[in-house]
């Protein structure tokens, strides 16, 4: 059983086409069908039902937009390990899908700035601390069994 995650990446994107075989979704789906409610249940929670479900489905697997921190991936391959399998990659957004996605929010903010509740510089703080929360995960998974793929 091949496990392969996906942090900020939907697995609809055309980069994941050529997964053919795999059980793909997004982790919305998964905890759909376990009434996981964000207003109500701790986050963990979500990430329990994630693990519970490729435990369930005991199949090749690529599920998209599952956590957003180190933290919430040790604990989801804490969990794996817990049920006695491996996640073996992790796809993130490669530095260039990054630094796209910056600069559409710099424009949206040009274009929106008098209608959104956004201070100037604000969109390069959130930039910044996506790519350090990245770089804390590449750095982390350098010498590890799980891969860290950019794409």
């Amino acid at each position: 059983m091949n496990v392969f995650l996906t942090i900020n990446l939907d697995v609809n994107d055309k980069v994941f086409d050529g997964f053919s075989g795999f059980y793909k979704a997004n982790i919305d789906k998964i905890i759909e069908k376990y009434n996981y409610d964000m207003f109500v249940d701790e986050y963990q929670l979500k990430l329990k039902y994630l693990v519970e479900e490729i435990k369930v489905l005991n199949r090749d697997v690529l599920i998209g937009n599952v956590c957003h921190s180190l933290e919430d991936l040790k604990l989801i391959i804490s969990l794996a390990d817990e049920n006695r399998f491996e996640i073996e990659k992790v796809f993130i957004p490669s530095v260039s899908r990054r630094i796209l996605t910056l600069l559409e929010g710099q424009r949206i903010y040009s274009e929106l700035n008098r209608w959104i509740d956004f201070y100037p510089g604000q969109i390069e703080e959130v930039h910044q601390k996506n790519e350090d929360n990245y770089l804390e995960i590449i750095k982390y998974f350098e010498n590890n069994k799980t891969r860290i793929i950019e794409i």
